[in-house]
């Protein structure tokens, strides 16, 4: 946070001084005297994540905005003359002085962890996997966590040998123990990462509920407001049919083609389960050969793979030659968008399955079914079809939970990279 800071400034005082071109006149001084503050402010107040992260800015604003007030009240016009003569100066200097400070504040505390992330040691027992070389492993005996003192001592030598900046644990402490490691590190300002449940829940939907007799995690609730949803729809109808206008000449070129190589219809439909268990006809070009679901059964028995709630051939030789190149390139899937205009799929989303394989749904495995399906989603950037079902189970089911139009946007860009490297494409 220093750091970021002195960057500020810095650049507040290169900026000022181009546009005004200032001398070590009183404008200059409104200068000195915010960066001095926003400094000390920074230095003396605690950071933390969103608004936090402004504090010091906001708090310079505010108290440099009171001294030119307390000013302007309670002296005349004539004690400040160095002053009021270049009030539109000072304008301008608080209008880059707080929007330099919020913003290089902000950039440089996004990219500091990623430029010097901070020395981890990791505390594990022997049965636990231990990590690469980029976290310091530290292993603990049982035996070790029955005298509390020496537990916190023995991790804080090694604090101070490695210069670690954070602890992390992988297994649960008592609070006697815990109460003990987080004073033998009072003085180090290392902090502690405690574990959790994994409960498949975004980090930003997560607050500490803390109180005299008990703290605690508050989830908030994974139903986004209407006014999300109805952007996400706004967002899904609009960039679909800019796609669809965009690739207009594509899917005019592949349907001629298919029409011309592969003898039958160009365009393959089939029922599938969409939002809250609503069935409607996807559609698709088509890459196999004609009458290619009277094969699945037979196929899907023979390998073994109907037993999961995720259909997949090994090698299937329903799919022409001509079925694999579209496949290969994700371009079968483009009349999809007509699927998102109409409002049955989304561009992001779970992957809608046939009635065969949500029939085979276990517990939880129906929340998938509370969003849109999409044309892509969390597990075809992850794998694709590489996934096994409880892997692309898990990836459905976090994003059931925790969609956001962020988050819709990363996928997008995502699923570009994985298209173009045909990453796990059949």
């Amino acid at each position: 946070m220093i750091l970021a800071v002195a960057v500020q400034a810095a650049v507040t005082v290169v900026a000022a001084s181009i546009v005004f071109s200032l001398t070590l006149g009183p404008a200059a001084i409104w200068l000195l005297a915010w960066c001095v503050l926003d400094l000390f402010l920074a230095v003396t107040t605690s950071m933390g994540a969103g608004m936090r992260a402004v504090r010091a800015p906001l708090l310079t604003a505010l108290v440099m905005t009171g001294v030119v007030a307390f000013i302007a009240a309670f002296t005349s016009a004539d004690d400040i003359v160095p002053m009021v003569t270049i009030a539109d100066e000072n304008r301008y200097i608080f209008l880059i002085g707080l929007g330099s400070t919020v913003c290089i504040t902000v950039l440089i505390r996004a990219c500091l962890p990623a430029l010097l992330p901070k020395r981890r040691l990791r505390i594990v027992t022997e049965s636990e996997e231990r990590t690469d070389g980029a976290v310091s492993d530290l292993v603990i005996e049982p035996s070790s966590e029955s005298n509390v003192e020496s537990f916190a001592n023995l991790i804080l030598a090694e604090v101070k040998r490695r210069g670690i900046e954070v602890v992390e644990l992988t297994f649960q402490l008592d609070a006697e123990m815990l109460r003990q490691l987080s004073w033998a590190l009072r003085g180090t300002e290392v902090e502690i990462y405690l574990p959790v449940v994994d409960l498949g829940i975004d980090p930003a939907r997560v607050k500490t509920l803390s109180g005299v007799d008990s703290s605690g995690l508050l989830i908030g609730p994974s139903r986004p407001r209407l006014l999300q949803r109805a952007a996400k729809r706004f967002f899904d109808v609009a960039l679909a049919s800019l796609l669809a206008v965009v690739f207009s000449p594509l899917l005019v070129v592949v349907s001629i083609t298919i029409k011309v190589f592969m003898p039958g219809p160009v365009f393959y439909t089939q029922t599938r389960i969409g939002l809250d268990g609503k069935p409607f006809q996807i559609i698709k070009f088509r890459s196999m050969i004609v009458n290619a679901d009277a094969q699945l059964n037979d196929l899907l028995t023979t390998q073994g793979n109907g037993t999961q709630p995720l259909f997949k051939v090994e090698s299937d030789p329903r799919i022409t030659r001509l079925g694999q190149t579209l496949r290969r390139s994700s371009i079968d899937e483009l009349p999809q968008l007509f699927n998102v205009i109409g409002g049955s799929m989304s561009l992001v989303g779970p992957r809608p399955q046939r009635d065969g394989e949500v029939a085979l749904y276990k517990g939880t495995d129906h929340h998938r079914l509370g969003v849109r399906p999409g044309m892509t989603g969390l597990w075809q950037v992850s794998g694709r079809s590489d996934l096994k079902w409880d892997e692309a189970r898990e990836f459905d089911l976090y994003y059931a939970h925790n969609w956001n139009l962020k988050n819709d946007l990363k996928i997008l860009f995502q699923t570009f990279g994985a298209v173009v490297r045909a990453a796990g494409a059949q």
